[in-house]
Formats: C-alpha cells, structure tokens, sequence
C-alpha cells in the first residue's frame, strides 16, 4: 500500500498549438513542458489503467475502483486550448474488473463506458407451500454495466450465469452494431452484439452470448489478453503467440500491404503474426499495430505513410518488423498517424519518443514528424508506467504494477565480452590447478594444493570457507588414520 501511494500519479500534457515544444503552460529544463498533475482521489490505490472520454478521464485503481476525472483541457473565449483546475474526482463504479470504451482515436465517439463488474445475488427460493422460502447464499455473478460518460448514469445491465466468470472486456464495431468480447478466466473468448441506439430505451433488451471463432476452431488454446481496434480483435495467448482477426478489407489492406488472403465471407478467422520471441505487450490503432517481446524489442506492422512505424522510411510493413530504439522500451501506443513509445535509460529516467506524423502537437516539439523514434519535448515522470493521448492531450500514468515484471537492461557488448574473456581465464587456471594435483605424490599434498587454490581464487563466504575448511581437515585426518594405512 505504501509502494502504491508513493508512486501513483496522473499526469497531463496539453497538445495541439502547445504541444509544438514552445512554452505554453510551464517551461521544463531542457526546452521541454512541465506536466500537469491531475486532481487524484485519496482513496485511490495503485492505478491500473486511464482513458480519456469526451468530457472526462477514467482511472482504474487495484481495488476495483472506478473514478471519473474531469478532463483538465478547456477552450477559451480565444479558440484556443487553457488549462482548467479538474473536479472533485467521482466513482462510476465499484468492484470492476476491467472497463472499456470505443476504441477509435476519436474520443468524441466513446460516449459509452462498458464495466465488466462483478456483483453478489442472492435470489429467494419459495417453499412448496408458496410462503417465502430460505435465502439462497449469495453468489458472485459478473455483469457488464454501461453507464453514459457525459453524466456517469447506468443506462444499462447484463448479468451472466455464475458459471461464466470473465477477466476481461475490450469494444469493436460501429454504436450500431457493437462487438463486446469478454475473456473467460479460463482463455475463452465470447462475443455479444449492442447497439447503443437501443441503450436509452426504456424496455428489455436480449443480447446473445456466443463463442468466437478462435475459441471455437483451437478449444486448447488459451487467450491471455485482448486488444481491439475499430475494425479489428487481437489475441494474446499464454505462450505468447499472437492471432488477428480483421472485419474490413480497408483494415485488412493497410495491415497486411493488400487483400490476397481477405474473406468477406468469414472476417472472423484469426491469423497468426509471427516475431522470434514471445509477445508480452500489444498495441492497434486503425491502420498499424505494435508487439514488444520478452526481450523488450518492439515490433511494428501496417501502413507506414507518415513513418508511424518508425523503421526511418516510408514503406508499409505487411508483417511484423524489429524496430530500433535507444533505451529499454516500457510501453508503447499506436494513435492515428503516429506512435508513441515510453522508454527508460540506465539511470531509471523515463523519456517519451515518437514517430510518425507531428502535425497539431501530436510529437511535441517535433511538429514536422519523423520515421524514426526520436525524444519529445515531454517530461516525464521517472515512475510513469504507461503512456495514452488524445487529439489535445498526452496523458502519463505512474504507479507500480505488480503484474508486470522489472523493466531489464540488455548488457553492452563490451561488457558481456569481457565477461566471456574473464570467465575464459578462470576456467583455464582452475584446469592448469587440477592438473598439478593429478601430479602429486600423496593425498596430503592434494589437500594442501585444493586448500590453497580455494582460498586464494574463490570468493566465498565466511560460512562456507570455514566448512570447506573443516571438510578438508577431517579427509586429511582420515586418510593419515591407521586403519587407512
């Protein structure tokens, strides 16, 4: 609890006309902005996961809390984009297991917030006399709850059956014909189909829960994570391979470079992406995506017109492509034109690089853009975990995560290459020791050479030098016994 505190943070930098590395809220050393710090609830407890809506910011803490932030970017009478002293935050909803929203870079399309919650029922079960029967014990359901994102009010409810419980949830499709895909605790994936424009009416509405394709077609596969993009699902395995579904030819020909392998008839086949190493971390937009490996490489795929792949050229990737980058990678995120990459230097330092098109802020202080990951003017914070922005802000989460593992540093080559060359010359003068020990005439003086060369070439602890020691007086005195002899 006290790790959670001290790190958790929520920070804000303002794009558009501001984000070009000109000062225009607070000037940070170097030429950079200065971050914004958000108004954070006291009684949150580690953050999880933010994404910006319309009208506000919605932050997921470890105790299932769901808060409601008032976005912190304001118009002016000016046209132009103002800092605002954010609200009191306010809970949407408690006990929530993931949450998600219209995946389009366009916050102004996510005007729902879909909660996988899990809550208790305790239905009553009448006696055969037709009199109020015992109380059934209670039992934990999981729900998706949608709630209007301009005002936070439930418009409406679905609940499953206790035997499905979910881990998480992820949106694709138009309001009219939305997908939900909900993960199973188990690695299944299922799908049911909303449209929002039925939400506010006040009669029942059915829904139908049924098991997608990849589930269906690899019952022993198991799916880890999920990740969607408007016209488009990813899966994540436990092994760490990876498999994407694609629900448009347009999508399918800015992915893959064209549409040789594309049925219209059956969008819903996953395909897998192959790279050498396990997938660990994912991003999508529209029209590109990003794998990072267990080794912490980032991998990029999709259309390549603004050098939103930075591979330092303009040529769209049908594949997943090794990109470089000069420090160790901690998260990635792929917007409309560009992507962002969060990377941390040997210091522990955190610094924000981009590529792609720079056009209204997007790359602050890179307005012309760049087909390499290259430093933005952003400060960001050395505890900053994830990165996300909209079309006028850049939003950087801190706090620890007990989920993911330690960011790892690679070892320099000189370093691992001298490494090799010392342990080359240790083995070579333990060998040239052993071999004087197969010399000599008498077990005595074998002793007093192995005695010798532990304690002059090995470090050891005091513990174990003293046992080593012991050990070795006892095999002498044993073998100058008479009964030896």
């Amino acid at each position: 609890m006290t790790v959670f505190k001290y790190t958790q943070a929520l920070y804000m930098q303002r794009l558009g006309s501001g984000g070009s590395g000109r000062p225009s809220f607070n000037s940070g050393r170097g030429g950079g902005q200065l971050v914004c710090p958000a108004v954070i609830p006291p009684q949150a407890l580690g953050f999880r996961r933010t994404q910006p809506t319309r009208d506000h910011l919605l932050l997921w803490d470890y105790q299932g809390t769901l808060f409601m932030l008032r976005n912190g970017v304001m118009s002016s009478l000016h046209g132009q984009l103002t800092w605002r002293r954010a609200a009191r935050p306010s809970i949407l909803c408690r006990h929530a297991k993931d949450f998600a929203v219209d995946p389009r870079s366009d916050i102004s399309h996510r005007m729902y917030v879909y909660v996988l919650v899990s809550r208790l029922d305790a239905p009553l079960a009448p006696n055969a006399a037709g009199t109020s029967g015992s109380t059934l014990s209670p039992q934990r359901c999981d729900c998706v709850e949608v709630y209007q994102q301009d005002n936070g009010l439930r418009v409406f409810r679905m609940t499953f059956h206790a035997s499905l419980t979910f881990t998480q949830i992820r949106l694709t499709g138009t309001e009219f014909n939305r997908s939900l895909l909900l993960l199973t605790n188990t690695g299944k994936v299922y799908v049911l189909y909303v449209n929002e424009a039925h939400l506010n009416t006040p009669r029942s509405y059915t829904v139908q829960l049924s098991l997608k394709k990849i589930s269906s077609l690899m019952p022993t596969m198991s799916i880890r994570k999920l990740h969607t993009g408007f016209n488009s699902a990813l899966y994540l395995t436990t092994e760490g391979t990876v498999y994407i579904e694609v629900h448009s030819a347009g999508v399918y020909r800015q992915l893959f470079g064209s549409n040789v392998g594309f049925d219209p008839q059956d969008i819903h086949v996953p395909m897998p992406l192959s790279i050498p190493n396990k997938v660990v971390k994912c991003s999508m937009s529209l029209t590109h995506l990003g794998l990072v490996d267990d080794c912490g490489q980032l991998y990029m795929q999709g259309c390549n017109r603004y050098g939103q792949l930075g591979t330092g050229d303009k040529i769209d990737r049908g594949e997943p492509t090794k990109v470089a980058l000069s420090s160790a990678l901690v998260d990635v995120w792929c917007g409309l034109n560009h992507s962002l990459a969060l990377l941390q230097g040997g210091s522990g330092s955190r610094e924000v690089h981009g590529c792609g098109c720079g056009a209204g802020g997007r790359l602050p202080g890179r307005p012309a853009g760049s087909a390499v990951f290259v430093k933005l003017s952003v400060q960001a914070p050395r505890c900053t975990r994830s990165i996300c922005a909209s079309k006028d802000c850049l939003y950087l989460l801190c706090s620890f995560d007990i989920e993911e593992p330690p960011v790892t540093y690679p070892m320099p080559v000189e370093a691992k290459d001298k490494q090799e060359r010392d342990v080359h010359k240790e083995r070579e003068r333990l060998s040239t020791h052993l071999t004087l020990m197969k010399d000599c005439d008498s077990m005595q003086e074998q002793l007093d050479m192995l005695r010798g060369t532990i304690q002059t070439h090995m470090t050891l602890s005091s513990t174990h030098r003293d046992f080593l020691d012991q050990a070795l007086t006892t095999i002498q005195h044993s073998s100058s016994s008479p009964m030896d002899s």
